[in-house]
């Protein structure tokens, strides 16, 4: 991405070193957002590998510094210290609001170094604004899927209200009654408080691993009844209860 690239470029002119990295947490690697031209041919051939060198940066949830990476046990014999030259590194952490730990803005140097103190400072002042960007791009990503998994959610109730001679309910996975035709009413008898009693004994269904159950509910005027209830899952986190009435 230009902006995270136009970072690390920033980053390598302020720190004058070989370049700059900004990889982010993916499952269980890192992947680049940002860096400089110059690095590109050798950071794609490790850059996605689960021990790059900026994991260590994720991992200590911390900057580190560190002068003469060949005198570091812990990073000397990282794949990407032979595939980028690496002779020192700096790393900053990347987090989110929440103060999860989603990734590194690391500095690169040919020969060993000292960092000082300002340069972190930098790096964290630069990583701030990185923080912020990823956060926006996880926004608006949030936002699509809530928008798609609304509409799908529309598109189900939509086609389970016109199913009138079947009495229908979905709830979903916190147990929250989100839909329940005419016919639940009409066909069980139940009172609107009733049918908002109804999801727990759904969920008890669901726990027991069972695709039906008999069960009896108690209805106002008309005592116990037995019902058979259907539980099938649908998308969008939905769960699906078809009821029956066995006996009136």
């Amino acid at each position: 991405m230009a902006e995270f690239s136009a970072l690390a470029h920033s980053v390598q002119a302020a720190l004058n070193c070989k370049g700059c990295l900004i990889s982010i947490v993916h499952e269980d690697a890192l992947v680049a957002l940002g860096r400089p031209p110059e690095v590109n041919t050798a950071a794609n051939r490790a850059v996605s590998a689960r021990d790059l060198i900026c994991a260590h940066t994720v991992r200590q949830g911390a900057p580190v510094r560190v002068a003469d990476i060949a005198k570091d046990l812990a990073l000397r014999n990282t794949p990407a210290v032979a595939a980028l030259g690496i002779g020192a590194y700096v790393g900053v952490p990347l987090r989110l609001e929440s103060g999860e730990v989603v990734g590194a803005m690391c500095g690169l140097s040919s020969e060993p170094r000292l960092w000082t103190q300002g340069e972190v400072e930098y790096m964290l002042a630069v990583a701030d604004l990185a923080e912020s960007k990823i956060e926006r791009h996880i926004l608006r990503f949030e936002q699509r899927a809530l928008s798609a998994a609304l509409a799908e959610t529309d598109a189900i109730l939509s086609v389970l209200a016109e199913l009138r001679d079947r009495a229908l309910t979905v709830q979903n996975t916190d147990g929250d009654l989100v839909f329940a035709n005419l016919a639940v009413r009409s066909q069980l008898g139940l009172s609107y408080l009733d049918v908002m009693r109804l999801p727990p004994r759904v969920a008890a269904v669901l726990e027991e691993g069972h695709p039906e159950a008999e069960m009896t509910l108690t209805v106002p005027g008309r005592g116990a009844i037995r019902v058979l209830v259907r539980v099938s899952p649908v998308k969008s986190g939905l769960i699906l209860a078809d009821w029956t009435v066995l006996n009136s």
